[in-house]
């Protein structure tokens, strides 16, 4: 990498990575149980044949989760022969033949190519640092220069630094596309988790021998991946563009042009309601299936109508339970109902409703799509309203909700919003039945970890409010309130929000461990909706939606940082 190319990357990444994260992904100096690699190049080489043939003779597809390919790797090493010790290097020699084709298939020049600090030589080296890492003089006192060199040639942005913190923001930002990357194997084992997360395609060379200094690499393998090339596939959706390009289509123009001219004051509320903020989710799944299936001969008139359908469904829906709720904010402002009065809100809400179908009616796509499409939106329709009459019946029979019923009312009522957007984007582009029941699938998990996490975060210390949890559907609370002991209880039930309870709510919440325990659950959700995408042989719609959970539930939740349930 040229040096002014260096420094506007280090410009780009600083910011984002400090120097804790990088020290804290460097090596150890010693080789637990389970990170040994072969010393000998023939068993090596042996080892990566049975690797392969073992992912071509079940198909496996990339992304696989962490557990996955950890047992796909623990079958492959017993199906060779080899001991325990090399669990850990089968594991990179599975995950490097599952992506292998995508890391082929990506150009060169949106590859980055990560080198070890710990291949220099200690007593020649004439290399000096900077934020991101060794700058190679190229004395040729260990192969970093000659490595560095060679990739460059090909068009690799090279870094000498360690760890997966790197190549996750050059990801990001829409750097890179695939790593290559050098290091010890235990470095590498605890980099297959946020590479799995983010459904990173990669092919990892493992040093021979561990420690953080003068270490070795079998150089001809770190030649043969580098030179890894097959014909170029499509470029790498890149999430942020793709939120960037549904973020347009809500501004007052776009939707003007999707909804046809504006006619009387309830529409000219409903345009205005429907630009207003939000996340919008749902149009961005819409768009991401459409876009991972169908590619650029999508109709894209056709995509923002059933997108702004997908968002006229939400926005009434929102009408609707602000209303029921009682609830007097929205984005940062007053909800529809507080600003204009219930009986114009509700027709706002029902207008929305109207708008919705209308679009999907007109979208231009074949009638029987058609059909298909407005039969998902019904069902959907239907199922949040069951959730959600669920909830308003058991509210008003002053009924506590258990956590069963929380769960279930979290699957009626946010699963179907977003199973409602894939699903319509998947009929217009013709996607098969095996995909549709992978979305529906995906979708139900996807939504329950969503709601219990929002449900998590109304709890947190910093939370904007804390709004009474007794007659909602909030597991955290329910989960307490069966923990609880009978004073807990009582206190539970008579607790009135005033200035200084939300933090006495909190404590009895905390002292149950109710708060672990549903993290615990997100997790799992988390985790199913991963596996629910196992079944899609389609590589890019596969990786983009798991790229996708994490960008809608956030950061994994450590169990372990949250409190144990110990009593005040």
């Amino acid at each position: 990498m040229i040096m002014a190319d260096r420094k506007a990357l280090v410009a780009h990444l600083v910011a984002g990575i400090g120097p804790s994260s990088r020290a804290a992904e460097r090596p150890g100096a010693t080789n637990p149980a389970g990170f040994s690699v072969p010393a000998e190049r023939p068993e090596r080489e042996r080892l990566r044949r049975a690797a392969r043939e073992y992912v071509a003779a079940r198909r496996l597809t990339p992304p696989l989760p962490l557990d996955s390919l950890l047992r796909h790797s623990g079958c492959a090493l017993a199906l060779a022969g080899a001991g325990d010790a090399y669990r850990s290097f089968m594991a990179v020699l599975v995950s490097n033949e599952i992506w292998r084709d995508e890391v082929a298939a990506t150009p060169f020049e949106r590859r980055i190519f990560l080198l070890p600090q710990c291949l220099r030589s200690l007593t020649h080296c004439r290399g000096e640092f900077d934020e991101l890492g060794l700058l190679c003089a190229g004395c040729g006192a260990c192969p970093i220069g000659q490595l560095e060199e060679e990739a460059e040639e090909l068009g690799y942005i090279v870094l000498v630094a360690e760890g997966t913190t790197i190549a996750c923001r050059l990801l990001e930002m829409g750097l890179v596309d695939a790593v290559m990357g050098v290091s010890c194997l235990s470095v590498l084992e605890r980099a297959f988790a946020p590479m799995s997360e983010d459904a990173i395609p990669g092919i990892a060379i493992p040093l021979l021998r561990d420690g953080c200094q003068s270490t070795a690499v079998d150089v001809a393998q770190v030649r043969e991946a580098l030179a890894l090339s097959a014909p170029p596939k499509a470029a790498r959706l890149d999430i942020e563009t793709l939120r960037d390009e549904v973020a347009s289509w809500f501004e007052t123009a776009a939707l003007e042009e999707v909804l046809g001219e504006v006619e009387g004051r309830t529409a000219e509320i409903a345009l205005s309601w429907l630009s207003r903020g939000g996340k919008r989710w749902r149009p961005f799944l819409a768009l991401c299936v459409a876009e991972a299936l169908g590619g650029p001969t999508v109709d894209r008139h056709m995509l923002r109508m059933l997108a702004v359908a997908v968002e006229c469904f939400h926005k009434a829906s929102l009408v609707h339970d602000d209303i029921e709720d009682g609830d007097l904010d929205r984005y940062d402002g007053e909800s529809l109902h507080a600003e204009w009065g219930v009986p114009v809100a509700l027709n706002v809400g029902d207008l929305l409703l109207g708008e919705g179908y209308r679009l999907i009616a007109r979208c231009g796509a074949a009638p029987e799509k058609v059909a298909r499409m407005l039969a998902i939106a019904a069902e959907g329709h239907r199922t949040l309203c069951t959730g959600q009459g669920e909830e308003l019946c058991l509210r008003r029979e002053r009924t506590a909700f258990s956590p069963e019923k929380a769960l279930e009312i979290f699957r009626c009522k946010t699963a179907p919003a977003f199973e409602v957007a894939m699903r319509l984007a998947a009929t217009a582009v013709g996607a098969d039945v095996g995909i549709h029941a992978v979305l529906h699938e995906f979708c139900e998990a996807l939504g329950v970890a969503y709601q219990v996490r929002d449900d998590i975060d109304d709890f947190a210390e910093d939370a904007a409010r804390v709004r009474d949890p007794r007659w909602t559907p909030s597991l955290v609370f329910a989960t307490a309130n069966r923990r609880a002991s009978e004073r807990q209880r009582d206190e539970l039930s008579q607790l009135r929000l005033t200035s200084g309870s939300p933090r006495r709510l909190r404590e009895l919440i905390n002292s149950t461990g109710a708060l672990r325990s549903a993290c615990a659950l997100m997790e799992s959700y988390r985790a199913q909706a991963v596996q629910a995408l196992q079944p899609l042989e389609n590589v890019e719609i596969k990786t983009l939606l798991q790229r996708c959970i994490g960008r809608i539930l956030g950061p994994a939740l450590r169990c372990a940082d949250i409190p144990d349930g110990t009593a005040p």
